[in-house]
């Protein structure tokens, strides 16, 4: 392959990442269809076969064991699991003769015939303008480019849900406005800039009349910057957020934190959580042969109280609805602030039809203070082994691929803290065991 034939796969891998299209859309005038349809099975030889007594309010297990029994592990065997997965988006753009455009998107995405995101089918959902000179400007529901570009570059090393769905931050923004300049050639590349900023709905508690103080306004902040030359795409991402229910599962929607209906007595220091993650991540084409993908990742947290909600009589246990759990919440009922730091390596080889790719991701312990182990000081690795063939044979939208990857904890503690909570992942209770290993083949329908 030619230096300049080579140059013009780079500017097509970062237009059709940035969703500008791709080059097996379906057209219909102004309006392009494109998506996927995946079916994947998996199998574990050491996964956990359920929880005793789960519970949304205490995701770690770690506030009152054993009694009561909240998420405590239950045993570990061999499993099989299968996913369906299918994304569709549609967009518009129409260009008028003075080179401006009306441009729209609306997304769908769907895991095992739910929403893939907790109470959204809907991902993306916006309208926008853009010049050539000016750049473009949207407003409406849309994803975060701290999951979505995260997800491009661990998707082809197996590491997707590893990488782009653990740590601090958001994946998608109900009520946003993003501001994306043109590209610029500086001479040694090329670069790129966008501005994002999102709300979503304050929360009440389940009974307003309890609140002590009241929810906070959501707000989020979130800056993307993306470099690329003739053999490297490299993108950096921070995203700061005040005001929203925290979590580490950086898939998952902004939605707003509830405010105080403890009061005093169990929320001696409350505050409205605050959460930032800052993401530098790329990829290094060798040749057009070989790439290497790598990625950091700073993730912090304030931490989040646990909130009870009474209900409308006197605060009694009776009446305690635990409205909402907290994060990094400990057993001196106050919240924690915390620090990880992240990291995601990964090699690919393609030949032909095939390609080939080794890859991995480390999650280390948290710089926290606390008395309550909430996994800050675990850490662990998952490894992913993978083979990808494109089917031509039986059509040109078809691939299929397998993989072989382990995970391994280096404590039997819960789950480091970047993990939703134990089981996330891996479906490994950390708990219980310190490692596994899973084997994983599926196809996938692109167009």
């Amino acid at each position: 392959m030619t230096t300049a034939k080579f140059r013009s796969v780079i500017a097509l891998v970062v237009a059709t990442t940035l969703g500008a299209g791709s080059a097996q859309a379906v057209k219909f005038g102004d309006i392009e269809l494109n998506g996927f349809a995946k079916d994947e099975f998996s199998m574990c030889d050491n996964c956990s076969l359920g929880l005793s007594n789960p519970s949304s309010y205490d995701p770690r297990g770690v506030l009152n064991p054993p009694t009561p029994m909240l998420n405590q592990p239950g045993q570990s065997g061999q499993t099989t699991a299968n996913l369906g997965l299918a994304m569709l988006t549609a967009g518009v753009n129409h260009e008028f003769d003075n080179a401006w455009s009306i441009t729209g998107r609306a997304t769908s995405r769907v895991r095992n015939n739910g929403p893939d995101i907790y109470g959204n089918y809907m991902i993306d959902l916006y309208a926008g303008i853009a010049y050539p000179k000016l750049g473009s400007l949207d407003v409406g529901k849309m994803t975060s480019r701290s999951w979505t570009r995260s997800d491009s570059f661990a998707y082809p090393m197996g590491l997707s849900s590893a990488w782009a769905e653990s740590g601090a931050g958001y994946g998608v923004f109900p009520q946003a406005v993003r501001y994306a300049t043109r590209e610029y050639e500086i001479g040694v590349g090329k670069i790129r800039f966008e501005l994002t900023g999102a709300t979503a709905r304050t929360r009440a508690p389940l009974n307003p009349s309890s609140a002590v103080v009241e929810g906070p306004t959501p707000r989020l902040f979130e800056a993307f910057i993306q470099y690329s030359n003739a053999k490297n795409l490299v993108e950096i991402i921070f995203q700061d957020s005040s005001g929203g229910r925290q979590s580490s599962f950086s898939k998952g929607a902004f939605y707003g934190a509830q405010g105080d209906t403890n009061g005093p007595s169990t929320s001696p220091d409350y505050k409205a959580p605050t959460e930032n993650v800052l993401i530098i991540e790329g990829t290094h084409w060798f040749n057009p042969a070989w790439k290497l993908s790598y990625g950091v990742k700073r993730n912090e947290w304030s931490g989040q109280q646990q909130q009870c909600d009474y209900g409308p009589t006197s605060p009694t246990a009776s009446n305690c609805f635990w409205d909402q759990p907290g994060f990094n919440y400990a057993s001196d009922f106050q919240r924690h602030h915390a620090i990880e730091w992240d990291g995601m390596l990964g090699l690919g080889y393609t030949h032909k039809l095939w390609t080939y790719t080794v890859g991995g991701v480390r999650y280390n312990k948290a710089y926290v203070r606390t008395p309550t182990e909430w996994g800050q000081s675990n850490s662990a690795t998952f490894v992913n082994v993978g083979i990808y063939r494109k089917l031509p044979e039986l059509s040109k939208h078809m691939e299929m691929y397998g993989g072989f990857g382990r995970v391994t904890f280096d404590k039997q503690l819960p789950a480091p803290l970047s993990f939703p909570n134990n089981t996330a992942f891996y479906n490994v209770d950390p708990r219980l065991s310190r490692s596994a290993n899973s084997i994983t083949i599926g196809a996938n329908f692109i167009f």
